[in-house]
């Protein structure tokens, strides 16, 4: 085996020792950290959902205010009646831009 490697040039063998091992290891460490971050999420969410039980999360749901868009249309639209359309003065030096109709 060793004799394979001195016939290799000496780029070859750098690559070798040194870049193929380098990209394996950033290779692997990519999925590994994936699993890893995975993991931490999957126990974070096991730790909130058994602090929230079945009935709890039940209550919750019942509580809940239905939503009616037509009515938050109607909240939002009374806000806007009062306000008048008023044009911002340009600030000095600023001309008024001319549009060509053709």
């Amino acid at each position: 085996m060793s004799s394979r490697f001195s016939n290799l040039s000496k780029q070859q063998r750098q690559f070798f020792f040194f870049g193929l091992p380098f990209l394996v290891t950033m290779v692997g460490s990519t999925f590994m950290l994936g699993q890893l971050t995975q993991t931490k999420y999957d126990l974070h969410d096991k730790k909130v959902m058994a602090q929230v039980s079945k009935e709890e999360e039940l209550k919750l749901d019942a509580n809940r205010k239905k939503l009616n868009l037509q009515e938050e249309y109607f909240k939002l639209a009374e806000n806007e009646r009062d306000w008048d359309m008023v044009r911002v003065p340009r600030p000095k030096g600023v001309e008024e831009p001319v549009f060509r109709q053709s």
